[in-house]
């Protein structure tokens, strides 16, 4: 049996940790140097934490200079949204 992907997005998203950095980087594009700086992580755990959220395809990453800044993906998301809206209608 395949799993959900929205299970996948829950559990990541279940470690609240996680989620204040994927609500840190939903309110503001920024670089993991940045958000450890507003957290009581170092950069290196917010950099594994970003790497669990883009490989759900939650954030993405650009280079700027010698940064890497991540943003939320828009249709990331997604297939929350559609599990909520299938299990909503019962």
């Amino acid at each position: 049996m395949r799993r959900d992907p929205a299970v996948s997005i829950f559990k990541a998203l279940g470690v609240p940790l996680r989620l204040v950095v994927f609500q840190r980087v939903a309110r503001r594009p920024s670089a993991a140097g940045e958000l450890a700086k507003e957290l009581p992580i170092g950069r290196a755990a917010v950099v594994q934490h970003l790497t669990i959220l883009k490989n759900l395809g939650l954030v993405d990453a650009s280079t700027e200079g010698h940064k890497r800044i991540y943003r939320v993906t828009p249709d990331g998301l997604s297939p929350l949204v559609q599990w909520l809206a299938r299990y909503g209608r019962r």
